[in-house]
């Protein structure tokens, strides 16, 4: 509030932000009965300032007319020298300078470098000097660059004793696209970091997408207060992301108080139970849950029982296609409980569960059961009789293989994983038939991604729990050791490790070491433990990779191949269920020409209309998510891109997939586009 002076006027003070922009000064007043209101505008600015305006990614072979535009506030001409260099990635195409010798008086300018992408991959940086007169500025930053085609990726996975081979065929793999790592896991908290390190690659925008890239940093608290270890840097890093974490996932909170993918009500049963899972896992181990949360999500859990042993499921909570069996949910859901210590206020689930443990032939289900009823004082002899059942079920290579759907209706590898883990955890618990439970954690350490997870969220925290508490159980001291690597026959590597080192031993960056064709990478090992191992081999291709299983087809196109500097251009994605069946979540991961930019208002619009579920952004990529995908539906997703730097751009290749089914791609090739000035 302004007191005038009697002549009307008032002076008033303030600091303006150190931003080089406009501010706007709004004065409202009443006097003598009369309203009045006048505003003005005022600048901050330097006497000589640059600006530019970089893409965030490019690939190899685009051609950029990067625009720096010069300002002299003064009112005199200012001579101007001009430095500039682009790394080792990008290329000068030619000399640029001035209309004139200097920067006439209160003028802007705008230089255009023609730069073309000659690098295939990596970071290139770019910097701007300026001196006009002995008013100086100056400008760096790296833009990343990606190489062109579509991207394939080999792993191998296993555990290494004193030498293992492997061989990779990367075919016509491009020249300059390999990239290859590999890590070796000495200790339990290697495996669940890095199974974390694996996750952070893939989106993470909904609920359970959240809490598997938080549920490992809860594991590693757990691990380090079981196993009785003192590591304050790793407890305060984990304590960091786990704040982090939970503060995202309470904001999936719906608004009739369970969970659901997106926070949109209705809640879904299944992942309301898994919440509850992870928050209680967290309040023992690191505090900081909200009880009255977690009161009022248990009990909106227990409205959701039917009286039968199961629970009512809303049509619209889940996807009506394709869904997880009422048995499948009924399960998962009671084993939940009972992991959570709750199971006490679902008798009739648990009665029905150990009914199920003796009569079902399906291993996911048997599992889950066996589980249950292991975690219940009372049952525990019954729940010991099932694990005899389950161990029987156990293929010679120590998969639990056979199981008819989980509750994400995963498929393939995905499924397998998750029923071997929840069948070790099962047998671990029932401490009657070890030699069951260490085949089982053999062949998850066999079929882990090459960065350290296992495929989809849901199998990946599953194989960390069993691995973890196997190493629990075990409790094996690790001695020292040395890793030598081999590729091709020529050593690349050397690495010791301590007794009782916990952080993950890795070789990256080895693309170099690699040809097209058939390579071979052998490890030779000294030390008295084995490791486990997992290696990852990137590289591209011109060749689509689309799997001819892949249910969900993708087509982008622009509407326009040239466009000028600052105008929109429309993109638009066509997502279609191939099938004549319905299918569970959906994601379409579209690629962006580096030139273009997505309009963060538009996705929010999208969201809000029902057109997607869910969106997240990357660097030149838009992720759009769908609950679910009916019989033969077609989706078309439109996006207005704005056109911000002006050159020839070819974006990254485009994918679809079914969100629990990730192995099984659908790829489009890069969209192209010209930028004008």
């Amino acid at each position: 509030q302004v007191m005038t002076g009697k002549d009307g006027h008032a002076t008033v003070t303030f600091y303006a932000s150190d931003a080089i922009t406009s501010f706007r000064v709004f004065a409202e007043g009443v006097g003598g009965g009369l309203a009045g209101r006048q505003e003005q505008v005022f600048k901050s600015t330097l006497p000589f300032s640059m600006s530019v305006k970089l893409p965030i990614e490019v690939s190899a072979g685009d051609k950029l007319l990067l625009p720096l535009t010069l300002s002299n506030e003064r009112d005199k001409d200012l001579p101007l020298t001009l430095q500039a260099s682009f790394g080792d990635l990008l290329k000068l195409d030619g000399q640029v300078g001035l209309s004139g010798p200097a920067l006439g008086a209160g003028k802007r300018e705008s230089i255009f470098y023609p730069v073309t992408v000659t690098g295939t991959q990596g970071k290139s940086k770019v910097s701007f000097k300026a001196n006009a007169g002995g008013l100086t500025d100056e400008f760096t930053r790296e833009v990343d660059v990606v190489p062109l085609g579509f991207p394939q990726e080999q792993v191998r996975a296993g555990t290494l004793t004193d030498r293992n081979t492997s061989t990779f065929d990367l075919g016509q793999a491009m020249p300059g696209t390999v990239n290859a790592t590999i890590k070796l896991y000495p200790s339990p908290v290697s495996t669940i970091t890095s199974g974390l390190d694996g996750l952070l690659r893939e989106p993470s925008g909904c609920f359970e997408q959240t809490s598997s890239t938080n549920y490992p940093n809860v594991m590693v608290l757990g691990y380090l207060k079981a196993a009785d270890v003192a590591d304050p840097g790793l407890v305060q890093r984990a304590g960091g992301l786990i704040d982090k974490g939970y503060n995202r996932l309470v904001g999936f909170e719906t608004p009739n108080k369970g969970y659901e993918w997106f926070g949109q009500s209705p809640p879904n049963e299944a992942l309301t139970a898994y919440g509850i899972l992870e928050f209680i896992d967290m309040k023992k181990n690191y505090g900081g849950v909200d009880e009255d949360m977690l009161v009022r999500t248990v009990n909106w859990l227990k409205s959701r029982r039917d009286g039968k042993g199961g629970f009512k499921l809303d049509e619209k909570a889940l996807d009506s296609f394709g869904r997880a069996s009422p048995e499948v949910t009924a399960a998962y859901i009671t084993y939940a409980v009972s992991e959570a210590g709750m199971v006490d206020q679902f008798p009739d689930e648990l009665a029905a569960q150990s009914r199920r443990a003796a009569e079902t032939k399906d291993p996911y289900l048997l599992a889950l059961a066996t589980n249950t009823l292991l975690n219940v004082p009372a049952q525990v002899a019954q729940g010991q009789g099932a694990a005899l059942r389950l161990a029987g079920m156990q293929k010679a290579d120590g998969v639990f293989s056979g199981a008819d759907h989980s509750i994400t209706r995963s498929g393939g590898s995905n499924l397998d994983i998750e029923t071997t883990s929840l069948a070790a955890l099962a047998l671990l618990k029932a401490k009657n038939n070890p030699d069951a439970v260490r085949k089982s954690v053999d062949w998850l350490n066999k079929n882990r991604g090459g960065f350290g997870e296992w495929g989809t969220t849901q199998a990946t925290v599953l194989a960390l729990k069993a691995s973890t508490q196997y190493a629990l159980e075990a409790r094996a001291t690790r001695s020292a050791g040395s890793v030598v690597l081999l590729i091709n026959g020529r050593k690349v590597g050397d690495m010791p490790y301590e007794a009782g080192h916990r952080d993950a031993l890795e070789f990256h960056d080895l693309g170099a070491h690699f040809q097209p064709g058939s390579n071979t990478i052998e490890l030779l090992h000294q030390g008295n433990d084995s490791l486990p191992y997992s290696m990852a081999v990137e590289f591209r291709t011109i060749k689509p990779a689309t799997d001819a299983n892949a249910s969900i087809e993708l087509s982008t196109k622009l509407d326009k191949s040239t466009v000028r500097m600052g105008e929109n251009v429309r993109l638009t994605a066509v997502v279609k269920n191939r099938t004549a069946n319905g299918q569970p979540m959906t994601i379409a991961r579209i690629g962006l020409p580096g030139g273009l930019q997505f309009q963060t208002w538009q996705l929010k619009e999208l969201k809000e209309k029902g057109i997607v579920d869910q969106w997240e952004t990357r660097a030149r990529e838009v992720i759009v998510y769908f609950r679910d995908m009916a019989p033969n539906q077609t989706r078309e997703i439109p996006l207005d891109l704005v056109a911000t730097v002006p050159g020839d751009f070819t974006g990254p290749a485009s994918t679809s997939y079914l969100y629990y089914t990730d192995d099984l791609k659908f790829w489009t090739d890069g969209l192209k586009v010209a930028i004008t000035k």
